[in-house]
């Protein structure tokens, strides 16, 4: 048996370049490879919407999504069952430059999920993109609903109008929440001002009401952090 080197794959990849090898991809292929990588695209869009859980969500970066799958689906086509093509692809690829941060590691996995999808599109795996993207949308819907018992860590700002009032103060929020510490405090001629770490129960809020109530409490804030933007 005659031993297949490195030069022969490059000179089958140079003749079926030359003969029009890419002509095995039909336009009836082309259209439902694409059409496929859009359908489960749009899947993937509805569910980032669903499972969202960020403080802003955006549309611009959802339909990205959609566009990411049908964009790597026509790369692999392109580049599918061509060396010499593969490659010169993968260096035109790295001279590009993504300068568009993504913040939250979830909008990352959808990143790679429409991609991935495209990929197994790109090569006619239909299987693989529409069971695969079931499950892993069954898994993402059972981890986001399931946050019963799940602690929300807040950071609470109250200007105090008495000073004298501070220790009672910080003690009626320590009975209210799981864990409390002082992360700064300012005092001026107006007043005092902390900034607190308030480790909650999900949603239980309730001790804003009574600082509000509270004579030496002027204002009281509560905010909720989540990937570097807050939500008051």
């Amino acid at each position: 048996m005659d031993q297949v080197t490195f030069a022969d794959v490059l000179q089958k990849s140079f003749i079926a370049m030359s003969m029009g090898g890419t002509d095995r991809i039909t336009t009836l292929n082309i259209i439902i490879n694409i059409s496929m990588s859009f359908f489960i695209g749009m899947f993937i869009y509805f569910i980032y919407k669903t499972t969202f859980q960020g403080v802003l969500y955006q549309r611009s970066f959802n339909i990205s999504l959609v566009l990411a799958s049908a964009v790597t689906c026509m790369i692999i086509m392109t580049i599918s069952g061509n060396l010499i093509l593969s490659l010169g692809m993968v260096g035109a690829l790295s001279i590009v430059r993504f300068r568009t941060p993504v913040k939250d590691s979830m909008d990352l996995i959808f990143l790679f999920w429409a991609i991935s999808t495209g990929i197994a599109c790109g090569v006619g795996y239909y299987n693989i993109a529409i069971v695969g993207s079931i499950m892993i949308a069954i898994f993402l819907l059972i981890l986001t609903r399931t946050r019963e018992g799940i602690s929300d860590t807040f950071l609470l700002v109250i200007q105090l109008s008495d000073p004298s009032k501070e220790e009672s103060i910080l003690n009626e929020i320590r009975q209210q929440t799981e864990r409390l510490s002082i992360k700064s405090k300012t005092v001026s001629e107006l007043g005092t001002e902390i900034t607190l770490e308030a480790k909650t129960k999900k949603d239980q809020t309730s001790f804003m009401d009574k600082l509000q109530a509270d004579d030496g409490v002027t204002r009281a804030t509560l905010v909720a952090y989540d990937q570097g933007l807050s939500s008051v």
